[in-house]
């Protein structure tokens, strides 16, 4: 037999789960060892997106890392990564773990750290390097042994966890246990996705550094985007999954590149029983907040983004329900002024000091013209609140999106 060692440095750059959200640490931080029950943390992980989608020889890897993880959170450990390429070993805070059933191959010990990862935004202390080693017999790699980094020690964990627990505690005011309660899975996914746009800041410092994560590890975390509010994309996905994985939602990460084959991560999240993709990061242009990425098709996503092929469970999507300017009624397959004048006046009557419009590609060009025509739109605008009591907001700048054709106008 040939004992086998690796080290990996993972990529960096999300209707109900059926799995039980919870914060480390908060329920039970003693750091006291769990009977050896390995099914006892089952209502956390067995909904999971990823973990549905593995072999059953991974399943079982999965479980053996979660419930080390989970046992392990109030104490800290050292563990040993070795490079046998590079002949040299390091010390980190992590986690070693033993598995009873073996993995194979590089590409196994990727999936299994992308299914525990991926699925568990609430392990934001989780590095992006992780390493497996084992033996071969015969003409066959076994990998027993799988270890993790950790970024934080076991009081830093404690403390961030409770931070995190609640800071989602303010963003989820108001959702009622959505999709049970009164509100609708798609109005709970707005609210929430509204709220991450108003507490979470892009973090471009981090564009300048060569190994970003090391430097800014927190945006590339839930707990950056929530409790620091500065993120990189992947902070904002992984945000935006523990928000709804917290209101009983199924959602995803989805990894690919952008328009300049720059690494980009966003969410592919189930409302109400069917599949959309969401990028929150591409919604939050500063202090203008837009829709144009919210719940979008395969089809729609793929004008901007590429997916990577590596991706778990993210198929084809093709539904429209859920589209934010479909489902708020700001999709307009008309050019009259008249017409459009009317959609913006309703949206003031209800108070709104932005409004979000999406045109067909026949009508946006006139529409555009209109919008920018200041001094007619509040003319138009005007007539129709006659009697109101209200009249159009002033209004300055407006953001344009000549890809999926969406014109949002701010209150000045």
């Amino acid at each position: 037999m040939k004992k086998l060692l690796a080290a990996l440095l993972a990529g960096c750059c999300l209707l109900l789960s059926g799995c039980s959200l919870f914060f480390p640490g908060v329920e039970d931080s003693s750091g006291g060892v769990s009977e050896p029950d390995p099914t006892r943390y089952s209502a956390e992980y067995s909904g999971g997106w990823c973990y549905q989608r593995l072999d059953d020889r991974l399943k079982t890897g999965y479980v053996e890392v979660y419930t080390a993880i989970r046992d392990s959170f109030g104490r800290d450990e050292q563990v040993t990564i070795s490079d046998s390429v590079q002949g040299s070993s390091r010390e980190y805070l992590g986690l070693r773990v033993d598995l009873s059933e073996p993995l194979h191959s590089r590409e196994e010990a990727e999936r299994l750290y992308t299914a525990i990862t991926w699925d568990n935004p609430q392990f934001f202390y989780i590095g992006n390097t992780y390493s497996y080693e084992g033996y071969r017999a015969g003409n066959v790699d076994n990998y027993d042994v799988f270890c993790l980094v950790f970024t934080m020690n076991a009081q830093e964990r404690d403390r961030a966890a409770r931070q995190l627990e609640d800071a989602v505690d303010l963003v989820m005011e108001g959702v009622a246990d959505s999709p049970n309660g009164g509100m609708t899975g798609f109005d709970a996914e707005l609210l929430m996705h509204d709220r991450l746009a108003e507490r979470c800041t892009y973090e471009t410092r981090a564009a300048g550094e060569e190994d970003p994560a090391a430097v800014y590890p927190s945006a590339f975390t839930a707990y950056g985007a929530l409790v620091e509010g500065r993120a990189v994309c992947e902070g904002y996905a992984r945000a935006m999954q523990l928000l709804l994985h917290h209101a009983g939602m199924e959602c995803t990460l989805v990894t690919g590149t952008d328009e300049n084959r720059v690494a980009h991560m966003w969410n592919l999240v189930t409302v109400e029983g069917k599949n959309y993709h969401l990028d929150p990061t591409w919604n939050d242009s500063g202090d203008r907040l837009s829709h144009a990425y919210f719940n979008l098709t395969t089809e729609e996503i793929l004008r901007t983004h590429t997916i990577d092929a590596g991706n778990i469970g993210v198929d084809t999507c093709t539904a429209i329900d859920a589209n934010y300017y479909r489902r708020k009624g700001m999709y307009l397959e008309t050019a009259r002024r008249d017409e459009i004048a009317a959609v913006i006046a309703r949206e003031i009557e209800k108070g709104s000091e932005e409004i979000d419009l999406r045109f067909s590609f026949s009508t946006f060009a006139s529409a555009r013209l209109f919008v920018n025509n200041h001094d007619l739109l509040t003319q138009k605008v005007n007539a129709q609140l006659k009697g109101t009591g209200l009249t159009m907001w002033e209004y300055e700048n407006y953001w344009v999106n000549e890809t999926y054709n969406t014109i949002a106008i701010y209150k000045k």
